[in-house]
């Protein structure tokens, strides 16, 4: 697999976790890291290749992973990329929001590594177009 990630995360230990469980999986994917939200939209419009995936944190600083999704999913050269919610939140409202602007996917941060790291292995070898919207 050569697919290329972009994460928008503001926890180090999370975005470290993270990049160690996808070097894990597969160590040619290749995972472009934003802090914050405003950030994350700089690296996502200067991208010279779009990303396969991009992982989004909801809570972050300056631009929550909500405005980043919406500005996401209403920008046509980017709406088709698939896009992974990162939450700590369970929350059933959090959860509905996300996916009527458009999320393809929400994950709860798991607490154990070998649940995150099945998580993101399912993402990644996903079979995306089975689950289309009807």
């Amino acid at each position: 697999m050569h697919a290329h990630l972009f994460l928008a995360e503001d926890d180090d230990e999370d975005k470290d976790l993270f990049a160690y469980i996808v070097s894990e999986i597969s160590p040619d994917l290749k995972i472009s890291f934003a802090n914050n939200g405003m950030k994350f939209m700089t690296l996502l419009n200067n991208a010279e290749v779009l990303p396969d995936f991009i992982f989004l944190d909801l809570n972050m600083p300056l631009k929550t992973g909500f405005e980043c999704l919406q500005e996401i999913k209403n920008t046509e050269k980017w709406r088709q990329i698939k896009t992974i919610i990162l939450s700590t939140s369970s929350h059933p409202e959090q959860i509905e929001e996300v996916y009527k602007l458009g999320a393809d996917l929400y994950l709860e941060k798991p607490h154990s590594y070998s649940r995150f790291k099945d998580s993101i292995s399912k993402c990644l070898q996903m079979d995306w177009d089975s689950l289309k919207k009807y």
